[in-house]
């Protein structure tokens, strides 16, 4: 994959030879007896884990159709097994925590229709200097900022041409060394889809992979994940790893001598001064987006107000959303901060993948499979904590290189949770840490989209990227391994 065109095509071919391989696998449990252990339906739910596995792996079918299965397979099974009414997994597509990314895609599509987010970008950038690793860590830390709230893909496609603008100033002339051009050029191209994949670790809403622990946590063990509690693992990662991740680009993938870029700081101040003064829509959507943050940020004190209990993080997003729908831009008669074409903006496949993995998680508790999972994985009893969860986050972390982030963290949240009940450790220290590997994919273009985009930018070759992506995976797998282990007990919900 080269450019966004083959990524498209990639994406939506169907692929006959993946496509009848999942289904067979799903066959085979119909038709070979189930083994010792399994019980009800939990050997054909395996068949059709083992069906949307295969499928999201190899994408086999668009990704989004793939998490149709649950709705075609469940209510068949659970007629066959007599079990209580299928609605109890089937209503996983409206999780709470489907909603609550919708409200913050809500909010980000607004930031990006009046242009707030490029502001905040081109400000953060401009501030930092004009020497070439002072300029590639501003680039780097504007675009984790602006991804903790927009998604990764639009805040590589946002900050990518700043990126490339500054990296054209740098032609070779007399006195440096053309290697050290390249070099800067391919750290500075990379620093945009890194950063924003690590900024999306941040919060709840950056990227779809920690929303889905909240649903899992909070339907399987009841446990209220907040904004709040998510902050006390993901900063600590986000202020460890984008260094990190710098570090590593500018002095040992991709080291580089270069005296200060002269009219670095003209072209970024040149992008802000076209945005012009700030708008009234940027303002208004800017008050909305700070007083969403520190209603989530407040929650417990505001469910402590009579009354307001039953407020949550997902019924935050939605007011913010629905608010967005209300408020008058300020820009054109009778126009406000979001209208219909805002909504079909809304990356619908995938809220459906979000709801198709929670579903597929559902089943597998409902089921029995996960206490059949939990019992065959009770040999990993005897790992220490630590160990389990660097050996976990290591095979998320490359496991996500080639397979789809969100259906990578679908799959494997049910066995690690039936992990967890077989070593009595809590849910959280093995899941949470998990679902942040399963997004932390630097080594491949097809790990990430922002990774694939910066691919396509013709600044990077296959083979820097691989050099760099491979020592930043290996960096990712012991920062979210170790900050998991210290921080994840931490939240409040397992106190």
């Amino acid at each position: 994959m080269t450019d966004r065109a083959r990524e498209e095509t990639r994406e939506d071919a169907i692929r006959p030879v993946p496509a009848l391989a999942g289904f067979l696998l799903f066959a085979f449990t119909l038709i070979v007896p189930s083994p010792a252990g399994f019980s009800g339906a939990a050997w054909p739910v395996l068949g059709l884990t083992a069906w949307m596995a295969c499928w999201w792996a190899l994408e086999a079918v668009p990704l989004a159709a793939t998490a149709l299965l649950p709705l075609l397979v469940v209510p068949i099974l659970w007629s066959a097994f007599n079990l209580d009414d299928p609605a109890a997994v089937l209503g996983e597509y409206a999780n709470a925590s489907v909603f609550l990314i919708l409200g913050g895609l809500l909010l980000a599509i607004a930031m990006e229709r009046c242009d707030l987010h490029k502001r905040v970008a081109y400000n953060i950038v401009v501030r930092l200097g004009d020497h070439p690793r002072q300029l590639i860590l501003g680039v780097m830390i504007a675009s984790a900022f602006i991804s903790m709230w927009v998604s990764n893909t639009s805040t590589t496609l946002m900050m990518l041409p700043v990126a490339t603008s500054i990296a054209m100033l740098l032609v070779p002339h007399g006195g440096i060394d053309d290697r050290s051009i390249v070099n800067f050029r391919a750290a500075l191209t990379l620093g945009v889809p890194y950063a924003a994949t690590i900024g999306g670790l941040g919060t709840l809403i950056g990227t779809p992979t920690n929303a889905l622990v909240q649903g899992f946590a909070a339907r399987n063990f009841g446990i209220d994940l907040s904004f709040v509690d998510w902050l006390v693992f993901g900063i600590p990662t986000v202020l460890i790893l984008l260094p990190t991740t710098w570090l590593i680009l500018v002095r040992v993938a991709l080291p580089f001598e270069l005296p200060a870029i002269a009219g670095s700081r003209e072209v970024v101040r040149g992008a802000l001064a076209a945005l012009g003064p700030m708008s009234a829509a940027e303002r208004r959507v800017a008050t909305i987006a700070a007083l969403t943050a520190l209603a989530w940020i407040t929650r417990p004190l505001l469910n402590e107000i009579p009354g307001l209990a039953g407020i949550s993080d997902t019924v935050i997003a939605i007011a913010a959303g629905t608010i967005l729908y209300l408020i008058p831009s300020g820009m054109r008669r009778g126009e406000a901060l979001l209208d219909s074409a805002s909504m079909a903006r809304v990356p619908w496949d995938v809220l459906l993948l979000f709801g198709g993995g929670l579903a597929l998680a559902a089943a597998i508790q409902v089921s029995t499979l996960s206490s059949t999972l939990g019992q065959g994985l009770a040999v990993l009893g005897d790992w220490p904590l630590w160990a389990l969860t660097l050996a976990i986050v290591a095979v998320l972390v490359f496991w996500t290189e080639l397979n789809s982030n969100v259906a990578a963290a679908a799959t494997f949240m049910p066995i690690l949770a039936a992990l967890a009940a077989a070593t009595s450790h809590a849910p959280l220290s093995l899941i949470v840490p998990a679902a942040m590997a399963a997004s932390a994919g630097f080594m491949m273009p097809v790990g990430t989209p922002g990774n694939a985009i910066a691919f396509a930018s013709g600044q990077v070759t296959m083979r820097q990227m691989i050099r760099a992506g491979a020592l930043i995976d290996l960096a990712a797998i012991v920062v979210i391994a170790c900050v998991g282990y210290y921080t994840v007990p931490l939240i409040g919900s397992l106190r």
